[in-house]
């Protein structure tokens, strides 16, 4: 059961940040980018503060950290979330949901790269299989069914930014997983967040002075939505994955967003079709295949893997 949490909870935590990609847009007509971010990691911020302190008490916010660790807090927090949603926000302005989950779906192998040059973590020819399975699912998925249509994708500066998203998010996993697996999955998500929220508050003061705040409903559900289950709970959750199963097996589900983009997108008015379900099976096989063989590392049990 214990093996399997991370695995559900990573489920849980892609299906949040897939959501995000259509309420962030619903938001970025009312605001700024910038001024989004800060909302959200305010609203995030407040979750995690009370998440804390229901899991430690009184003792939520005794931090005994090296120098060395609290720079890689900031790293993680600079890297994994304040760019990360910079480049994210930013990005979905000009690029669609569904583009912008295809660029997403690059992140496991970004850190599969990552990690080899600061891990020296090596992947065996089933994971890459593995990956490339996953990845056939996801183009299965956002071309519908012609693959000829590949081709064709614009690459407009929403889908640069993604790509960044992907690249800064990716470095921000390997930083964790080298360096902060010691420390709390709570802790870590609550002080990067906090950091970012200076960050963001920082950058976006002269227009939180300026621009009236919007009174649409839909903006501040949307943005308590982003905080609470967007960020609260998705960071923790992600964080907390990435510490018991690694990088580049957490990264891999991200492989599942733009299946759940779709899947969301229904709501919005746009239609469903077969080869999207069929390639989100395929997305899913290629995770489970992925597992699999992680846990047959080595030369003869690889080989008894395949005979299977």
């Amino acid at each position: 059961m214990k093996k399997l949490l991370p695995l559900f909870l990573l489920v849980l935590t892609m299906l949040c940040w897939a959501a995000n990609f259509h309420i962030t847009k619903v938001t970025l007509a009312f605001y700024s980018p910038m001024g989004v971010a800060t909302w959200r990691f305010f609203f995030g911020v407040l979750g995690l503060v009370g998440i804390m302190y229901f899991k430690f008490g009184k003792k939520a916010f005794e931090f005994i950290f090296s120098v060395k660790i609290w720079w890689y807090v900031f790293l993680t927090s600079f890297f994994g979330i304040f760019l990360t949603i910079y480049f994210f926000n930013f990005g979905l302005k000009t690029t669609s949901a569904i583009n912008g989950s295809l660029i997403i779906a690059t992140s496991p192998a970004i850190t599969a790269v990552f990690s080899y040059f600061f891990q020296r973590k090596k992947l065996n020819m089933v994971q890459w299989l593995a990956i490339a399975v996953s990845f056939f699912g996801v183009a299965l998925i956002l071309v519908k069914g012609d693959l000829g249509k590949l081709a064709d994708l614009q690459f407009e500066v929403g889908d640069v930014y993604i790509l960044f998203m992907a690249l800064v998010f990716s470095l921000s996993q390997v930083i964790v997983s080298k360096y902060l697996v010691k420390i709390d999955a709570t802790q870590l998500t609550t002080l990067s967040s906090i950091m970012a929220l200076v960050l963001f508050a920082v950058f976006s003061m002269p227009e939180l002075l300026r621009v009236a705040l919007p009174g649409s409903l839909s903006f501040w559900a949307s943005v308590l939505f982003m905080g609470f289950l967007g960020t609260s709970f998705a960071y923790t959750a992600f964080y907390y994955c990435v510490m018991k199963v690694g990088a580049t097996t957490s990264t891999l589900y991200m492989n599942l967003i733009p299946f759940f983009t779709v899947v969301l997108a229904f709501p919005f008015g746009e239609k469903l079709f077969g080869e999207q379900i069929v390639g989100g099976l395929i997305i899913i096989l290629g995770i489970l295949f992925f597992n699999v063989a992680k846990n047959h590392q080595g030369p003869w049990k690889l080989k008894g893997l395949l005979k299977r």
